[in-house]
């Protein structure tokens, strides 16, 4: 199993990067989570584009979510056959969001549904399957329904926390897992910690200390910020953490 790192940047990308999108790859599985500003390209640039089966979404804010129109029309309007509707999750009660954005954008809700998407609600206490890969999810501090997703395969295992602020059942579920993929927005001198939404990359260290990963990549990082001091910042802490680099391939384990 492999985590292909498409996109890295917070609500928008700096230079050359795009927002937040990963994909695991397992045998023929290409898991994509979520599908920020500038995925779709990247998807492209890595040679994933035909490898994508699965589509899932930890929330539905827009730094997460808009490369799915651009995502809508490279599987809506083709040269020769349609490729099947991809099966695409949204966290519990989003799916009547998402289609009020897709109205707003001007674009047919029933066409994404039918046209292109397969598009389900999943059950984060139960857990969901993806051919061979199972995904667990834990509640983040965010403003909006929020899910850190937790992909277990091949033999390894993974956690990506999306957006959120310290939260205890996102230790757990990291708990002892290969790779910890882990958003690190904020200096800490912008951290509030009366609005605990994001996390400073001593806190994304902090938590896979807690949790017992073996490694640690730090994400979701805004463009202004001195790359090289937040990740010093998170070595004080957790020795093997490192900065996610788009376009990278991350063996797990």
């Amino acid at each position: 199993m492999d985590l292909v790192v498409l996109g890295t940047g917070a609500a928008y990308p700096g230079p050359g990067q795009a927002s937040s999108g990963y994909m695991v790859r397992d045998g023929r599985t290409g898991l994509l989570m979520d599908c920020g500003n500038g995925v779709v390209s990247r998807l492209q640039d890595a040679g994933e584009m035909d490898n994508l089966t699965a589509l899932v979404f930890s929330h539905i804010h827009a730094d997460h979510l808009l490369d799915i129109f651009p995502l809508f029309y490279s599987r809506a309007y083709v040269k020769g056959e349609r490729p099947p509707r991809l099966p695409l999750y949204l966290p519990p009660g989003e799916a009547d969001r998402f289609a009020r954005i897709a109205e707003a954008l001007r674009v047919e809700p029933r066409k994404l549904f039918e046209e292109a998407f397969d598009v389900a609600e999943y059950d984060p206490d139960a857990g969901l399957r993806i051919d061979n890969l199972w995904l667990s999810f834990a509640r983040n501090e965010h403003p909006i329904p929020t899910f850190a997703i937790k992909v277990e395969g091949g033999g390894g295992s993974m956690v990506y926390s999306s957006d959120t602020g310290p939260s205890q059942p996102l230790v757990e579920l990291a708990r002892g897992c290969n790779l910890a993929l882990c958003e690190a927005t904020l200096e800490e001198a912008d951290y509030n910690p009366d609005k605990p939404i994001h996390l400073t990359p001593r806190l994304a260290a902090e938590l896979a200390k807690q949790a017992g990963v073996h490694r640690l990549l730090l994400t979701h990082l805004w463009p202004f910020y001195d790359r090289q001091q937040m990740l010093a910042e998170a070595t004080r802490v957790f020795p093997s953490s490192e900065l996610a680099e788009e376009l990278k391939r991350y063996p797990i384990p």
